[in-house]
């Protein structure tokens, strides 16, 4: 078995106090005789329903101040802005269309290719407007897209299923270093130099996760539970949430750590088709709208909260 010096490279402090740790660090406090953790326990909670059922939305922004665009259903390529309490439409893309990439903030978001039929075309939000973008190389649908919306990625897709990655850097798309593996609807997160990208077919629903470090992308540990049309968000290659997806419905939710996937608080309810909070983070995002049975498209919102705090550790 591996010794906790071997997986984190150093030996557990022994201490006289509790310190200031920072989640992840464990301690021996010699005062109290007690095995400590600094640990994030997540819980979600309901925040305010869309106004309109749909899927595959293109999702931006945080948890009190989100996006979702277009989609699914009957939907005339609506926009829908989330203050952390309820929704307020906002304009319509120019070019209405469900299941592409999307990034960025409530202020300044970018969506890029999309389906029906398979898309090129790319645009971007200013918190007001959207405005055409130039178009990826790649036309192509249940692409995933990660980062701002001046240095963003397109990942994957179907034209069909491609491992191609493409860079924006605020004017244009250029070829970057293609995934390992072809995948489509996924999930993706991160930073253009430290970003993550799990579940999704390859063809079969799979669990695979990819890290990318600005050139190339490297296999890591897999979910626990492989699922497509997932929603999740990432702060970076290291923290990641991955929340349902199917099939079927599934209220399964993961976090990420850099090593490995762990099992935290499931959704209220089941479902795939998320729109998500893209620049939300592992201790604060959301999740809004998808598939909850057969054909039923949803407008619920689901708000995930991470708080850090000391926990005993406990022996059997």
């Amino acid at each position: 078995m591996a010794t906790y010096k071997e997986i984190r490279g150093v030996n557990i402090q022994s201490l006289d106090a509790d310190p200031t740790a920072v989640e992840g660090d464990v301690w021996y406090n010699a005062t109290s005789s007690i095995l400590k953790v600094y640990s994030a326990v997540g819980a979600w909670a309901s925040g305010g329903n869309m106004s309109l059922a749909s899927t595959n939305r293109y999702g931006f922004g945080t948890q009190t101040a989100a996006g979702m665009a277009s989609g699914d259903a009957n939907d005339p390529g609506a926009t829908e802005l989330y203050d952390g309490s309820s929704w307020t439409t906002g304009e319509a893309v120019t070019n209405a269309r469900a299941n592409g990439a999307s990034c960025g903030t409530q202020t300044a978001a970018i969506m890029a290719g999309g389906e029906s039929p398979e898309t090129a075309n790319s645009e971007v939000f200013d918190g007001t407007n959207w405005t055409e973008g130039s178009n990826l190389n790649t036309a192509r649908a249940k692409n995933r897209g990660l980062g701002t919306s001046t240095a963003s990625l397109s990942c994957g897709g179907v034209t069909p299923r491609v491992a191609i990655v493409e860079e924006w850097d605020g004017s244009s798309w250029t070829e970057g270093a293609d995934l390992q593996t072809a995948t489509t609807t996924g999930a993706a997160g991160g930073t253009v130099t430290a970003g993550l990208y799990y579940g999704g077919e390859i063809p079969g629903v799979t669990g695979q996760t990819e890290n990318y470090n600005g050139t190339t992308w490297s296999e890591v540990a897999d979910m626990n539970t492989a699922r497509t049309y997932l929603g999740g968000f990432a702060t970076n290659s290291s923290s990641a949430i991955a929340a349902g997806g199917g099939p079927p419905y599934r209220d399964i939710v993961e976090s990420w750590d850099g090593s490995t996937w762990t099992e935290v608080a499931d959704l209220a309810t089941g479902r795939e088709g998320l729109g998500n909070s893209s620049a939300g983070t592992t201790s604060a995002g959301l999740i809004a709208g998808g598939q909850t049975s057969g054909p039923t498209k949803g407008v619920i919102t689901e708000e995930f909260t991470a708080a850090a705090s000391v926990e005993t550790v406990a022996f059997d």
